[in-house]
């Protein structure tokens, strides 16, 4: 079940990102992703740090804030590939892969977790 959950996660993930990164880089999109982004970051980690949890049980609001740092991440993956697509035009590809790469981190994090723990 946790490998089925793992690639959907990975699957949502690259979907996402390709919907933030198709196309040319947009003059209205970019002002919009940046502060989402932050906006995220913080709200996943004040969800995480101030607020309360079981230390029993895992609970719906820590699910709810590493969601919000998961799409955060993707945002900021998205953010730096549009940035670097409209700056240096030349390097099409590489900013678009390489973003889409860093996407599989969090994944990749957890399942190094689960190796070594």
């Amino acid at each position: 079940m946790m490998i089925l959950s793992l690639v959907l996660v990975t699957l949502v993930g690259l979907g996402l990102y390709a919907l933030l990164v198709r196309g040319e880089a947009n003059r209205a999109f970019l002002p919009m992703l940046g502060p989402g982004v932050v906006l995220l970051a913080i709200a996943g980690i004040g969800i995480l740090r101030l607020l309360p949890t079981d230390s029993d049980a895992i609970s719906a609001r820590t699910y709810i804030a590493l969601a919000m740092l998961w799409i955060g991440w993707i945002g900021f993956a998205a953010l730096v590939a549009q940035m670097l697509m409209r700056r240096m035009p030349d390097l099409t590809p590489v900013p678009a892969l390489t973003g889409a790469l860093a996407t599989l981190a969090p994944v990749a994090g957890f399942l190094v977790t689960k190796t070594l723990s």
